[in-house]
């Protein structure tokens, strides 16, 4: 097919709002929570209104014989203020269901060469994965999966039955201690191998003070206790509505269990208890994500009831293109 690629405006949300209403139609088909409170005109024009006022996008259209068919858009943003990155929002992209794979990769080739040169080399993209054409994409584009983030119904879940011999209670201010002790957690297991993530020594210390405050707001923070001492926990917050999400869910925004007494049923019992106190108050799932290359995550989580539905996926171009291109008249004239 023949495309004509246009640089996106304010003036195409309209036509975006429709295709991504479309878009996640047919994602609901697959996910039917995901045919939610926000998949409306109103608020998908109202969250596009807002990304183009509060970023800096930078994103292109595809028209075939006129008709909209197509767009990728991308926030510029600073890492730490030392470094940019292109970043795919989960609205930031759909095309017309009877487009195929390859009007994604013209449009990526598109973009993200005006991304380079906005200093950004490191993309990332949301794919949802209930139609398989974005995530094909994104694959034949060479981007890997990082971030995946999954959704459990709490009337699917099947309790645990060779749970740790552990109690697990809510905690209280009198845990702030032990919850700045348990603040590593996670962040040990993705600066081990395979994720290789580095760790900060001023950050743990801010992540600790993080975490003796999760007592103070409206989490819901279970301790398993051994011998009257921690030995993991679940953190739960409610969410606020968005397309990623079902309605009445529940976010485990971050759990863990001292490595030390891993392969107990510590994490097990946690789980069964978080899921019954959500019940109890009303919730009907449980998002949460994980990074793909922590083994414990990737292997535990699925086990518990999650199913995936959407990967953060990411590309690093070598930075050398910056100067090593055909735009280098020393390259351009040899």
């Amino acid at each position: 097919m023949n495309y004509d690629f246009r640089a996106i405006t304010k003036d195409d949300i309209p036509l975006m709002t429709d295709l991504l209403v479309a878009r996640q139609l047919l994602e609901s088909e697959t996910y039917p929570f995901l045919n939610n409170r926000c998949l409306n005109k109103k608020y998908i024009t109202g969250k596009f209104q807002e990304l183009f006022e509060d970023s800096k996008i930078i994103g292109f259209a595809a028209y075939n014989q006129n008709e909209f068919v197509g767009y990728l858009v991308g926030e510029i943003k600073e890492n730490n203020g030392a470094s940019r990155y292109a970043s795919v929002p989960y609205e930031g992209l759909a095309i017309r269901e009877d487009q195929p794979l390859n009007l994604i990769k013209h449009l990526y080739a598109k973009v993200s060469l005006l991304w380079t040169q906005y200093g950004c080399f490191e993309h990332s993209v949301f794919v949802p994965l209930g139609s398989s054409v974005y995530y094909e994409a994104f694959i034949q584009l060479s981007f890997s999966i990082e971030q995946v983030h999954a959704v459990m119904s709490l009337a699917r879940y099947t309790p645990f039955t060779n749970v740790g011999n552990v109690a697990v209670r809510i905690a209280n201010r009198d845990d702030r201690e032990a919850l700045g002790r348990m603040s590593g957690i996670i962040a040990e297991f993705h600066n081990d191998a395979p994720v290789f993530i580095p760790i900060l020594p001023e950050e743990l210390e801010k992540r600790k003070e993080g975490f003796k405050s999760l007592v103070d707001e409206e989490d819901i923070v279970l301790i398993a206790e051994k011998d009257n001492k921690e030995v993991g926990f679940h953190d739960y917050e409610a969410v606020s509505p968005d397309l990623m999400k079902p309605d009445e869910a529940a976010e485990l925004c971050v759990a863990g269990t001292y490595t030390s007494e891993m392969g107990k049923g510590i994490g097990k019992k946690l789980m069964n208890e978080g899921c019954k106190v959500l019940k109890e108050k009303r919730y009907e799932y449980i998002i949460t994500d994980w990074r793909i290359t922590n083994i414990a995550s990737s292997s535990f989580w699925p086990k518990c009831g999650f199913n995936t539905v959407t990967y953060r996926m990411a590309r690093t171009i070598d930075r050398d293109y910056a100067w090593a291109n055909f735009s280098n008249p020393r390259i351009k004239g040899s």
